[in-house]
C-alpha cells in the first residue's frame, strides 16, 4: 500500500517510483531486528533504576535537540536527521513513557500503601516536563498520544477499578467540552499554534476552508466514498494522484479505503484489533505487576495510535498528524512500535517457559 500510495505522484516528479517502497522494506528489516534485540534484553534490565533516570534524561536531550536545532517541517521541529531517516523522539517517547510508568507500579507492588503512594508528585513532574517538550515543538498528535498513555497507565494501575474508570471518563469529559468550546473561541488563533487552529477549524466544518486545512480532510471523504465496499482495485486510486496530500503516511487508510473498499479497510482494523488484544491477554495472564503494565501500555500504545489515525480520516477527531501502526510509512513509528512489540514477546516468551517449570 505505500508503494501503490506514493508511486503515481513520484512518477510525475520523474523520481524511481519504489523509492518510498525501498525504504519502507529497510524500515521492516530494520524493525524485525528492533523485535528480536528487544526480544534478548531481560525486563529486568528495563526495570533498572538507573536505566529510566538515563533514559530520561536522553530523551530530554533528543526533545530539547529537535526543537531548537533541527529544521522545521510542516510547522513543527519534532525530526531529527539520521541521514537513512528522520527519527522523530517523540514516538521513542511514548516507548518510554510505557516503562517509566510500569517502573512506579514495580516500586510500589509490594507495598500495602500502594494506591496511597499513587499520590507521589516527583514521577508526575518528571512526565509533565517530558509532555511539555512534545508539545513546544509543536506536536499536538505526539502530545495528545503520550498523554493518553500516561494517564491510562497512572489511572489504571489503582486496585479501585471503578473509581480509574471515573477519572478517565471525567478527563476525556473534559477533554470533549474543551474542544468543543474552541467553536467559539480559540486561544491558539493568532500564535505561533494557529496551525492547530487550522486543524481545528477543518475538524468543524471543512469545507469551509476548503482551500487550506480542509483540503486534506475533504479528499479523505472522496475517497473513502470513491471505494464503497469493495474498492476501485489496487493502484486505481484517484485522490493519491496529487489531491490527498502524502497519501502514503497519514491518510493511507484513505487510499486502503479506495482501492481495496471497506472489506480492506476492515481487514486491517481488525488485525490490529487482534494484535492489541493478544498484548492485552498476555498482561492478563502474568503474574507480575510490572510486565503486566507495560502489556496494558503497549495496547494503548497501539490503539490509541490506531483511533487517533482512523478518527482523522474520517473526520470523527481534528488532524493530529498521527501514522497507522505498521502499515503507514515511516522509519520511527516502525522501529519505536517494533522494540514495543519485541518486549512484549519477550514477557510472552518468558510466561511459556515458567509454565513448563
Amino acid at each position: 500500500m505505500v508503494y501503490s500510495a506514493s508511486s503515481i505522484n513520484l512518477s510525475y516528479a520523474g523520481a524511481a517510483t519504489n523509492t518510498y517502497l525501498t525504504k519502507q522494506l529497510i524500515y521492516v528489516v530494520m524493525g524485525v531486528g528492533c523485535v528480536i534485540f528487544s526480544m534478548m534484553v531481560p525486563t529486568r534490565k528495563l526495570a533498572n533504576r538507573n536505566f529510566i533516570i538515563i533514559s530520561f534524561f536522553v530523551m530530554m536531550i533528543l526533545l530539547l535537540y529537535a526543537k531548537f536545532f533541527t529544521t522545521a517541517i510542516n510547522g513543527a521541529n519534532g525530526w531529527i536527521n539520521l541521514k537513512l531517516f528522520s527519527f522523530q523522539p517523540t514516538e521513542l517517547c511514548k516507548l518510554y513513557l510505557v516503562l517509566f510508568m510500569a517502573q512506579i507500579t514495580l516500586n510500589h507492588e509490594n507495598s500495602q500503601t500502594y494506591v496511597a503512594n499513587r499520590t507521589n508528585w516527583r514521577p508526575l513532574v518528571l512526565v509533565f516536563i517530558l509532555l511539555a517538550l512534545v508539545l513546544i515543538e509543536p506536536d499536538l498528535g505526539g502530545f495528545s498520544i503520550n498523554a493518553f498513555i500516561a494517564i491510562v497507565m497512572y489511572f489504571g494501575n489503582g486496585k479501585n477499578y471503578r473509581k480509574a474508570l471515573i477519572k478517565l471518563l471525567g478527563i476525556l469529559g473534559l477533554i470533549i467540552v474543551s474542544v468543543q468550546l474552541m467553536r467559539f473561541w480559540d486561544p491558539l488563533k493568532g500564535t505561533k499554534f494557529e496551525y492547530m487552529y487550522g486543524r481545528l477549524a477543518a475538524f468543524y466544518d471543512p469545507f469551509k476552508v476548503s482551500s487550506t486545512s480542509g483540503q486534506q480532510l475533504i479528499n479523505s471523504y472522496y475517497a473513502i466514498s470513491n471505494g464503497g465496499l469493495f474498492g476501485v482495485g489496487l493502484g486505481n486510486s484517484v485522490q493519491k494522484r496529487g489531491y490527498l496530500p502524502e497519501p502514503y503516511t497519514d491518510f493511507i487508510i484513505a487510499i486502503i479505503s479506495e482501492e481495496l473498499g471497506a472489506i480492506g479497510v476492515m481487514v486491517v482494523i481488525l488485525l490490529i484489533v487482534w494484535l492489541v488484544l493478544r498484548i492485552f491477554l498476555i498482561g492478563i495472564r502474568s503474574n507480575k505487576p510490572y510486565e503486566t503494565t507495560i502489556c496494558y501500555g503497549v495496547g494503548t500504545f497501539m490503539a490509541i495510535e490506531t483511533l487517533f489515525n482512523i478518527g482523522a480520516v474520517n473526520g470523527l477527531l481534528p488532524i493530529t498528524g498521527v501514522t497507522f501502526p505498521f502499515v503507514s510509512y515511516g522509519g520511527s513509528s516502525m522501529i519505536v512500535l517494533s522494540l514495543a512489540l519485541g518486549i512484549v514477546m519477550n514477557i510472552s516468551i518468558s510466561q511459556k517457559k515458567s509454565r513448563r517449570v
